[in-house]
């Protein structure tokens, strides 16, 4: 039966407690007078006109309608504070409280997917650019290079070339750049 109102607080004696506690605690104290009760009833029964038994079965059955009405007396304002709740709204109010939770949830939920997408278009066009990277250094940059290469491979021949017409023609450094 606790387990079915679970959550509910009740104000007893100004003091707000859990109602599963204070239900706990009341229904421990019934299940231990019903278990000395069935003891007297025990040793009633092997000598009935045992007056101080009958006396100790009184009290635990005066004991048992004590605990019994306050158990009732909880449950009782645990429904009207309950019922309270309700008619101020705070049960509905709770609920929508809930309801919009639940979607902001759901829309991070979403936000977070879609944010996983992006990455994943993201990790795409730079592994494209890498590509591309990989295509200009084949195909651009290697070309150029040996371009660069041959370039002054050809000035170091046509230096090296005119060094040896000036050696056949006997002319010096200065008289080459003159003429």
């Amino acid at each position: 039966m606790a387990n079915r109102i679970k959550g509910i607080t009740v104000e007893i004696g100004g003091d707000t407690i859990k109602l599963s506690k204070v239900l706990e605690g009341v229904n421990k104290n019934i299940k231990n007078t019903q278990t000395q009760l069935k003891d007297v009833q025990k040793l009633l029964k092997l000598d009935p006109s045992n007056t101080e038994l009958l006396s100790q079965k009184h009290k635990l059955l005066a004991d048992a309608v004590k605990a019994t009405k306050e158990k009732l007396e909880i449950l009782k304002a645990a429904a009207e504070q309950a019922n309270q709740a309700l008619a101020n709204g705070e049960i509905i109010e709770t609920e929508q409280e809930l309801q919009n939770l639940q979607r902001e949830a759901e829309a991070s939920g979403t936000a977070l997917a879609k944010l996983g997408q992006a990455g994943e278009m993201l990790e795409k066009a730079g592994d494209k650019i890498a590509n591309v990277g990989k295509t200009l250094t084949t195909h651009v940059t290697v070309p150029v290079m040996a371009a660069g290469t041959a370039a002054v491979k050809t000035a170091a021949d046509f230096d090296s070339a005119m060094s040896k017409v000036a050696a056949v023609s006997g002319a010096t450094g200065d008289e080459r750049l003159n003429d």
